[in-house]
């Protein structure tokens, strides 16, 4: 198999985690610039996103809470999905996708986007998930990360990389704690979001 990723990308973040955690075998990294329209990732995912896991028969599966599904039904061990998690996953990538289209919006306008109506809408999705899951953070406390404590340590992350300092952020101390804590599995570890490196 192989996983077409950016180590920027929050989505992709989560897939890996899960590949991690469930010591999926014999996965091939594809570290790629999705902005730059990569031949084999447009091949594997015609949107040009990331993450794209193409299996050994080829399938090309996309989207990171499809590829996720994918791996909890081949892989069953440990299960992320379950009622309680996927109530609060969907509060985090709700707040992901905010801060992605954020970006996204950075890029295709100028820098005044933080503040035109709709990058101030998407800011307030942020802060208000941010506060949801801080006042729920004991439901996150758990022996073994399911889909909630995947997405709300990546959402937190993601959001320290591209936006720390930020005046609008609000204080989260017991999520910046489950993630400090988290740092001591190489699932997330290793998947901490980086710049992606210069392309050749």
């Amino acid at each position: 198999m192989r996983l077409f990723y950016s180590t920027s990308s929050p989505f992709a973040r989560m897939v890996r985690i899960a590949l991690i955690e469930k010591a999926v075998p014999s996965v091939e990294p594809v570290l790629v610039n999705p902005w730059q329209d990569a031949p084999d990732l447009i091949r594997a995912n015609p949107s040009c996103r990331v993450p794209a896991l193409v299996l050994d028969d080829g399938t090309a599966l996309s989207e990171s809470q499809m590829i996720i599904a994918w791996m909890d039904r081949e892989y069953p061990q440990p299960p992320l999905y379950n009622t309680a998690a996927l109530a609060l996953a969907g509060i985090a990538v709700g707040a992901i996708e905010a801060a992605a289209a954020i970006i996204i919006g950075r890029r295709a306008t100028d820098a005044g986007f933080d503040t035109s109506a709709v990058g101030l809408r998407r800011r307030r999705s942020i802060v208000t998930a941010l506060d949801t899951l801080e006042a729920q953070a004991a439901a996150l406390e758990r022996p073994d990360p399911d889909l909630a404590v995947i997405a709300t340590v990546t959402l937190v992350d993601y959001l320290h990389f591209r936006f720390g300092g930020a005046e609008w952020m609000p204080q989260i101390a017991r999520l910046d704690a489950l993630s400090q804590r988290l740092r001591a599995r190489p699932s997330f570890a290793e998947t901490m979001p980086t710049e992606m490196p210069a392309q050749p």
